[in-house]
């Protein structure tokens, strides 16, 4: 951002005039333009792995449903069928996930040293504040989120785990007195229904767990004296037992790993998000704030195909 007028006050002014990009409209209640919204939501991604790895829809109203399509095990058929004639020939699942998004809001102080002092692009800083924030609350509440707790923060909306825990379909493995150890991919692995596995369509299942559990068996396989534990002393290749992927997440709980597609799991995010700026009230003036932003928007988790995943329970805990 270039500076038209020299010295401190060219810098402050700059920073005011860049920071009424992120507050749009009249600066009260503003909607984020498209373009705006597009890489605000791209820097979140950035942030957060498990983000940009889900299903990711954009939604125009509130309460919708997004379209569902299930393909059957196998739909091709014989050149001997002729067409209109098929009995039992599989047929594409078009019923609606049902998205109901919840009121969310992020709230901070911006102090006016900071506009005052800062030379570079304060108004990227906001962004920035903004996208990281919302972004690890967001992984957080995707993964905990459970409207039924004391919590305030994780009951805001129920994430894809408590999801797959209330639906009767999920599959499930129970790994009570295991270690993490390859017999916990290997017997969770079993569980998924080979149509899953099998799929070109969609991305390959992965392991989702607990960062110290990928930790502890990564360090187990190193203790291994075959070519496998030298491999992961010595190569930079990632962790893949059975030829699947593993990430670990630290907000995670420890005694639940998953097993899925990535995008099986969606999040769902109005488009309508709002950026609203308070900077002539009471708390500016005594706390010498530029201004208090406050992001709103609603959003909502769900999980396509129960069926598509594998909910590991009973894993150990320090």
């Amino acid at each position: 951002m270039a500076t038209r007028n020299g010295g401190m006050t060219g810098v402050r002014k700059d920073n005011e005039e860049a920071l009424k990009d992120v507050a749009p409209g009249d600066l009260s209640g503003g909607v984020m333009p498209r373009d705006l919204f597009d890489d605000w939501y791209q820097r979140v991604q950035d942030t957060s792995r498990l983000l940009d790895m889900v299903r990711t829809e954009v939604l125009p109203r509130p309460k919708m449903e997004l379209a569902r399509i299930g393909v059957g095990d196998r739909m091709r058929r014989g050149a001997a069928v002729e067409e209109g004639t098929s009995n039992g020939s599989a047929a594409v699942n078009t019923d609606g996930i049902e998205m109901d998004a919840e009121k969310g809001v992020l709230s901070w102080d911006l102090p006016r040293e900071t506009v005052e002092d800062t030379i570079g692009q304060v108004d990227e800083i906001v962004l920035d504040k903004m996208a990281n924030q919302w972004s690890i609350d967001t992984q957080d509440l995707g993964i905990n989120g459970d409207s039924g707790s004391a919590d305030a923060f994780l009951q805001q909306n129920n994430g894809w785990l408590n999801i797959l825990n209330g639906r009767t379909d999920t599959n499930t493995y129970d790994h009570q007195g295991g270690a993490i150890d390859t017999s916990l991919f290997h017997e969770s692995r079993a569980a998924l229904p080979n149509k899953f596995k099998r799929s070109g369509e969609v991305q390959e299942p992965v392991y989702m767990m607990n960062l110290s559990h990928l930790e502890n068996y990564e360090y187990d396989l190193t203790q291994r004296e075959d070519p496998l534990g030298a491999a992961v002393l010595f190569s930079e290749d990632d962790i893949t037992p059975f030829n699947y992927d593993v990430y670990g997440f630290a907000a995670w709980p420890e005694d639940t790993a998953l097993l899925t597609y990535p995008e099986n799991l969606i999040y769902g995010i109005w488009q309508q998000t709002e950026i609203e700026v308070l900077d002539a009230t009471d708390k500016t003036a005594e706390n010498d704030l530029f201004a208090r932003y406050f992001m709103r928007t609603r959003d909502d988790f769900q999980v396509e195909d129960e069926e598509g995943a594998v909910l590991i329970n009973n894993l150990p805990t320090a």
